[in-house]
């Protein structure tokens, strides 16, 4: 069973070290549920980008693999206001990778980025609408369609007055399965909608 783990720090200052260390925590909390992979998306050193740190193994590796890449995270950067989304994954679409770690992304520039516990069961017909529509797939995951929709519908929307909130209402009105997920994205900057259908999520 997959554990899903967001933070958010709204006005209170934090540095990128105590943000990456509370999601740390959050899914070490979360390891009882079983997992084979874990992995962090947050803001990047790099302004208006998403960071993400995917390991396959326990969450100690990502850990270390967090740690060894100190100097590129920028540990000591302090950030007012900043969500922070994690993830430890049972393989049930794909075997146990980094490829198929979450969060999954909706491009190779992480214009949105998505947790999630759950099943899609109609992940297969949108796959291959998004794959219609010029959209490349990396993993085998159910979930990367759901990072690819939101993208989808984000760039097809001739308002982008929409909040992420109803961006996020759109695409879970094509889902279909029992889900809980949280989304993460360059446009909504210190945003983070959490939304569930079926599985479980306490905020």
């Amino acid at each position: 069973m997959c554990g899903i783990f967001a933070y958010l720090n709204f006005l209170t200052p934090r540095s990128r070290k105590e943000i990456l260390d509370l999601l740390i925590k959050g899914l070490q909390r979360l390891e009882y549920r079983g997992y084979d992979s874990a992995g962090v998306g947050l803001d990047s050193k790099e302004s208006g980008k998403i960071e993400l740190v995917k390991k396959q193994g326990k969450v100690k590796l990502l850990e270390d693999e967090i740690y060894r890449r100190e100097a590129d995270l920028a540990f000591d950067d302090t950030l007012n206001c900043h969500i922070g989304i994690a993830h430890t994954r049972w393989a049930t679409h794909g075997v146990p990778n980094e490829v198929n770690c979450h969060p999954q992304r909706s491009d190779v520039t992480n214009e949105f980025v998505v947790v999630h516990n759950g099943i899609i069961t109609n992940y297969k017909d949108i796959r291959v609408f998004l794959t219609q529509k010029g959209h490349t797939f990396e993993s085998e995951t159910d979930t990367e369609v759901i990072a690819k929709l939101v993208k989808h519908i984000y760039h097809q929307t001739e308002s982008k007055d929409l909040s992420f909130r109803e961006l996020v209402e759109q695409t879970c009105q094509q889902l279909e399965g029992a889900f809980a997920l949280v989304f993460k994205s360059t446009f909504y900057p210190g945003e983070a909608v959490a939304t569930r259908r079926g599985s479980p999520l306490l905020v």
